[in-house]
């Protein structure tokens, strides 16, 4: 089966700064489709950067603040209306590129306590469920691991779970990010099996340098391509590592894997 790859600009051509441009070098490389931070000050230059390259954006992240909130208000106590306002930002770009996934950043946690995170984590996600439902965008929700981001609030698949079942909603989803979960929980194979049900997008990198799927590491991606395939997984898988080199010169992967863009 031929997996779907996008290129995720956070980490991918970098070489450039602006995300426009990565977007213009992400087509020139074969991608057919990018995730994407929120631009903040260039919206309308990756607008239109989309509609000269006819890329796919298939993941957006949510507009982001400032200090605390600069990982995502979705959890922070306080800042309701931060949340409320990133979301519609995202929403509206998000409908102007097409995309049809958000990728719901919970934030740092700071001076509250994690019960408090938690409690205002599940109630902006039911207020986001019910936005994302009226507009057909499905928001996704990404546990991350303590070593990379040391005071990040999603950072537990048990808790990833428990809080989708709460919300119960079809436009809530998990983002399985294969770099995390091995840094978390490992057990990949049968954490195929076992969140299955939850998967709305996944991402990949080796372990632990975060490189190319083909640098030595932890991990063996023709195995985890496969676990993929057979997990009837067929949409885009964001490819958020860093290069070991320079991005073209990294993507010799694919033909190691047998994959194409």
């Amino acid at each position: 089966m031929a997996l779907k790859f996008a290129a995720n600009l956070n980490f991918l051509f970098t070489e450039v700064a602006s995300i426009a441009e990565r977007i213009s070098l992400a087509h020139k490389a074969g991608f057919r489709a990018v995730e994407i931070p929120y631009p903040r000050s260039e919206e309308a230059a990756v607008v239109k950067a989309r509609e000269e390259t006819g890329i796919k954006v298939a993941l957006l992240n949510i507009a982001l603040g400032t200090n605390e909130l600069q990982l995502g208000a979705t959890s922070v106590p306080g800042a309701e209306k931060h949340f409320q306002t990133h979301l519609t930002e995202t929403i509206n770009l998000a409908k102007q590129l097409q995309c049809q996934k958000i990728h719901l950043m919970s934030g740092l946690v700071k001076t509250s306590s994690r019960e408090e995170h938690l409690a205002t984590y599940v109630a902006n996600l039911k207020y986001a469920a019910g936005v994302l439902e009226k507009e057909n965008i499905v928001g996704v929700i990404e546990p991350i691991n303590q070593y990379s981001v040391p005071s990040y609030f999603m950072n537990c698949y048990d808790m990833a779970v428990n809080v989708l079942n709460d919300v119960n909603s079809k436009n809530l989803k998990l983002l399985l990010d294969i770099f995390h979960r091995q840094l978390i929980r490992g057990n990949i194979s049968n954490g195929f099996q076992e969140l299955s049900q939850y998967i709305g997008h996944i991402q990949i990198a080796q372990v632990p340098h975060r490189h190319e799927p083909d640098q030595a590491g932890e991990l063996d991606y023709g195995y985890v391509f496969e676990l993929i395939a057979k997990a009837g997984y067929a949409d885009w898988i964001g490819c958020e590592y860093k290069p070991k080199t320079t991005t073209n010169e990294g993507l010799k992967w694919l033909d190691k894997y047998g994959q194409k863009l």
